[in-house]
């Protein structure tokens, strides 16, 4: 039985790994569901990444692969840094740095990641493709595509990233129906919200770590801002 598991697997992560190889050499890859065309793509996932992500979900929600297959939501962050340069620092080590970041290190080593990197002028790094499971919001990772905002905190945060933010999650709709929540990180924990329904951590040693990112307003902002010009609400 454990042979057959793997055996489905298998072909799965060397179609991840195919995908990703494809789009360095090509340097680009809008026309594919998984890639955005608005976006730069920098990826900071190799094999060994993908193989450490692959054991996080099995630990985590018995799934076996870090394939992200049909997503269902959207998780909006900031990424606690003041540059580009220093959010893409610390997303680029495959390892989790378990000194800075002893409140999950008992999750597993793989290191904290989102799909989509957004500067402050709004510009776009896509750092793995849609179908890739990134490690920013405990409980959800296996099916939320993440996005994190370059900022220090909530007033670090400015109009062009929301509106960055909010044409965003418009175009992965587009791409990915099958998405009918958005939430802040900071709201990932309410279970009396609709998107709680989705939550599920097989690993009851693994706690919940509060967050702040990015704050209501900012949130209040992109949904205010996707439903204004792209006439787009989902479910938080």
């Amino acid at each position: 039985m454990r042979k057959h598991v793997n055996s489905t697997i298998k072909p799965r992560r060397l179609l991840v790994g195919a995908l990703i190889a494809l789009a360095i050499l090509t340097g680009f890859a809008g026309a594919s569901v998984n890639y955005d065309p608005q976006a730069t793509f920098r990826t900071i996932f190799n094999n060994e990444r993908l193989r450490l992500t692959a054991a996080y979900c099995l630990t985590h929600y018995g799934i076996e692969s870090a394939e992200l297959r049909e997503p269902q939501m959207i998780v909006v962050h900031y990424t606690a840094f003041a540059t580009r340069d220093e959010s893409l620092g610390f997303f680029a080590p495959t390892r989790l740095d378990t000194v800075s970041r002893r409140d999950i290190k008992g999750g597993g080593v793989v290191n904290v990641s989102a799909h989509y990197l957004l500067d402050r002028d709004g510009t776009i790094l896509q750092l793995a493709p849609d179908d890739v499971v990134c490690r920013h919001t405990i409980g959800f990772n296996r099916t939320a595509i993440g996005i994190e905002n370059v900022g220090r905190n909530a007033a670090d945060l400015t109009e062009a990233q929301a509106q960055a933010t909010a044409d965003l999650v418009s175009r992965l709709v587009a791409r990915h129906p099958s998405i009918a929540y958005l939430i802040g990180h900071h709201e990932y924990r309410k279970t009396g919200l609709p998107h709680y329904r989705l939550f599920r951590e097989d690993d009851r040693s693994y706690r919940f770590t509060a967050k702040v990112d990015p704050g209501p307003a900012f949130m209040a902002r992109v949904r205010e801002l996707l439903r204004e010009r792209h006439g787009i609400v989902l479910k938080d």
